[in-house]
């Protein structure tokens, strides 16, 4: 027998096995005798090579001490093969706790720095992700790995690949790159769990149940062009109109804590996902008496009646200047509004009926400013190109264009009329609701938490990086958005339990735990390892403490 070591191309991993070469007839093969590990760098190989002569020299015996066939030499004894296996390269022996030179009687100059380990996140993230998803998935080690992708997501979103060099060089933690493929296999086995695991742990925390569901969709775009079950071409929220997409439905209670999540293919239409969205929940968990509010693309007769009749309430946008001739000539007349004091803003609010439902509608001297100062910003930039052409009938090419301008003989214009009738929506925003026992200031102020769904889109996008997706098996694919949504989850309740006690960003509270570290030194002669924790901010503090974490502030002895 004797060790094999098989490259991959293009690739930095080694395969180490055990093989044994064996002769029928007149040809001599390789028969593999044991898959010794997977080494990702020349370190690792070496311990495996190590390993295998270990492995090598008890098979030998094992095989020796079974044959009927007589050998010109005694077996070796268990006391000798001991001895061999000591005097042979291999895993070095494991010493105990109490074998180590005491930190007592280690100077600075017997010992070197080894590398420096993250420590914060796991101690604190962790211990929120142990509240949430313990048990997540069977198996200790791939619920380990689990942890520590989600966590990694936390503080350097990435590929799996590059997530599993940075839980080595930044975390110590290693995981080979076929185990984290498997683990995600196990997470797409249970999403739906994952799905209800989430729901209940928000739900717990509010006696009364979710009252507010804010509910909202996204693209999420691939780099690929492969169309299939799943990516579509659609109409790109990131104008990225050139990769196929999927489209990711999410619903929040009003503190943005992650409700429930579906995904839809990229060519789904928007108002289409709430009923469908609706529907699939209703199979996981029990949604309860909530009020549903979404944007004005939520805003359709299916979608309202939908709602009315499984017994939801509602605040949806509307679509103001899509209301009947009457129903807008009263919503621009000003004698239909009374002013209030909205988050401590004067504002001017009225209420309309319009098929029975309650249509509320606001205005605010601040976004009459905006508004105009939009249509401005438009306006110039066509008379800019008008200016500049004498023939613009080919420039004008899109409706933002369109709905300033009028063409006659190929010639294009600014139209005043088109202008003075947008002018006269400036300042003003509407709500339609089945809601009739409270006031119209009270409407408006729930349906202004819409915020924090949007919010959570950026911090998917952007801080957790869900997008692009490089993943192109539905499965990996799916797998890939439900880590993504235990990493949000993490975070949401993470920041949830630390603004209870006092105001901090989300980017600062991973910034802070990021800086809790631990340097590991080696003893020069000993090899033995040494954790002497790092600096220990005042905000790092007050972190832990609202999750009531202890950090260890001694050093500690690590095994070699």
């Amino acid at each position: 027998m004797f060790v094999r070591v098989k490259t991959t191309p293009n690739s930095p991993r080694k395969s180490v096995q055990i093989v044994e070469s064996q002769r029928k007839g007149g040809k001599i093969s390789q028969k593999i005798v044991r898959h010794v590990g997977i080494a990702m760098d020349e370190r690792e190989e070496k311990k495996l090579r190590d390993l295998a002569i270990e492995i090598i020299a008890k098979l030998e015996h094992e095989k020796a001490n079974e044959s009927p066939q007589l050998s010109l030499f005694e077996p070796a004894s268990e006391e000798e093969l001991k001895s061999y296996i000591a005097k042979t390269p291999g895993r070095p022996k494991r010493k105990k706790i109490e074998e180590i030179l005491p930190t007592n009687q280690v100077t600075l100059d017997d010992i070197i720095e080894k590398s420096r380990v993250i420590e914060g996140v796991h101690e604190v993230a962790g211990s929120v992700y142990d509240s949430l998803y313990n048990g997540a998935i069977k198996g200790k080690r791939h619920g380990a790995i689990l942890k520590d992708l989600v966590l990694a997501r936390l503080v350097s979103p990435c590929s799996k690949h590059k997530s599993q060099k940075i839980l080595l060089n930044q975390f110590n933690i290693h995981h080979d790159l076929d185990a984290i493929y498997r683990v995600m296999d196990k997470v797409h086995d249970n999403i739906g769990d994952i799905k209800r695991t989430t729901f209940n742990a928000t739900q717990s925390l509010f006696p009364d149940g979710v009252d507010l569901l804010l509910f909202d969709v996204t693209t999420l775009y691939f780099e690929s062009t492969e169309v299939d079950e799943l990516r579509k071409y659609g109409y790109s929220k990131d104008h990225r109109f050139n990769t196929t997409q999927l489209v990711l439905a999410l619903a929040t209670n009003s503190d943005g804590l992650p409700v429930g999540y579906e995904l839809f293919e990229g060519n789904k239409a928007e108002v289409k996902t709430l009923v469908a969205a609706i529907d699939l929940w209703s199979n996981l968990f029990s949604i309860g008496n909530v009020c549903f509010v979404g944007d004005r693309a939520m805003m359709s007769k299916d979608n309202l009646s939908l709602l009315e009749q499984r017994g939801y309430k509602y605040i949806i946008a509307a679509k103001l200047r899509s209301l009947p001739k009457k129903v807008k000539e009263e919503v621009l007349a000003e004698e239909n509004y009374r002013p209030t004091i909205m988050n401590e803003e004067l504002a001017w609010v009225g209420e309309f009926e319009y098929n029975g439902q309650r249509v509320i509608a606001s205005y605010k001297k601040r976004r009459a400013l905006k508004d105009a100062k939009d249509r401005q910003r438009v306006i110039d930039k066509i008379e800019k190109r008008l200016s500049a052409n004498s023939d613009t009938q080919n420039l004008i090419t899109n409706n933002g264009v369109k709905k300033y301008t009028k063409t006659t003989d190929s010639i294009t214009l600014l139209d005043e009329n088109k202008i003075s009738a947008d002018a006269q929506w400036d300042g003003l925003h509407g709500v339609i609701t089945n809601i009739y026992d409270d006031n119209p200031t009270s409407i408006i102020a729930r349906y202004a938490r819409l915020w924090k769904i949007e919010e959570s889109f950026r911090v998917n996008k952007h801080t957790l990086k869900m997008r692009p997706i490089f993943h192109w098996k539905p499965e990996r694919i799916k797998a890939h958005i439900a880590i993504c949504y235990m990493a949000f989850t993490v975070l949401r309740h993470l920041q949830y339990n630390v603004e209870l006690r006092q105001k901090i960003s989300i980017e600062t509270i991973i910034d802070e735990l990021m800086m809790v570290q631990s340097s590991i030194y080696m003893h020069k002669q000993t090899k033995d390892l040494y954790r002497v924790p790092g600096a220990f901010s005042n905000t790092a503090k007050k972190i832990y403490k609202a999750l009531d974490v202890e950090r260890s502030l001694d050093a500690e002895i690590h095994l070699p």
